[in-house]
């Protein structure tokens, strides 16, 4: 991503009370076609999100809250628009004194691994402030189905894939090869030749 992005709304860590604070986001039209962008989106109809940022010991501040979307996208077999909603979790920490983790990687060979357990991952902040718009839309990228399909459309692979050889051999066993055809109709001749 370049630039600013298409949905930011900063909490300043310096202005939130010890007791943590709650926030309310929603998303306004613009954004939510320059989200459509991001995305590759049909539609985002909506996307809202309610939470609470609080601030833990060490200089890590936890956001946790829901989000909720209603989505449009596109059937990966025949186009269609399939409309989705969502209803998810949120929970990300962040930290002052936390580095990037991307910062010293000047070779792009080079395997980078990553905590799994997102409770123990503590991100960066940028300028000691924690954007719970940006937050929200990676959130919203995350439950996106990455294969979406209109109601009833099953996806049965490329006909002529190597996988799909076993495939095609077993529906000519269930709906009978050209072979086992051939065979019933010659024993349908008189003299069975």
């Amino acid at each position: 991503m370049s630039g600013s992005p298409e949905f930011s709304r900063r909490f300043a860590v310096a202005k939130l009370p010890a007791e943590g604070m709650e926030f309310r986001v929603a998303a306004t039209e613009a954004e939510r076609r320059a989200l459509c962008r991001r995305f590759s989106l049909a539609g985002l109809e909506h996307l809202a999100a309610v939470g609470r940022i609080t601030p833990e010991p060490g200089g890590i501040y936890r956001l946790e809250g829901r989000l909720q979307a209603e989505v449009t996208q596109t059937c990966v077999v025949t186009l269609a628009p399939v409309a989705a909603s969502i209803d998810a979790a949120i929970l990300r920490r962040f930290g002052s004194g936390v580095e990037d983790e991307w910062t010293d990687v000047a070779d792009s060979s080079v395997e980078v691994v990553l905590a799994a357990d997102g409770e123990a991952f503590v991100e960066p902040m940028v300028e000691d402030a924690i954007d719970a718009g940006e937050v929200v839309a990676e959130q919203l990228a995350l439950e996106l189905d990455p294969f979406p399909r209109a109601v009833g459309v099953e996806f049965r692979g490329y006909p002529d894939a190597p996988e799909n050889d076993h495939r095609d051999a077993e529906n000519d066993r269930e709906a009978g090869s050209p072979f086992k055809a051939l065979k019933a109709l010659k024993n349908k001749l008189p003299d069975g030749s």
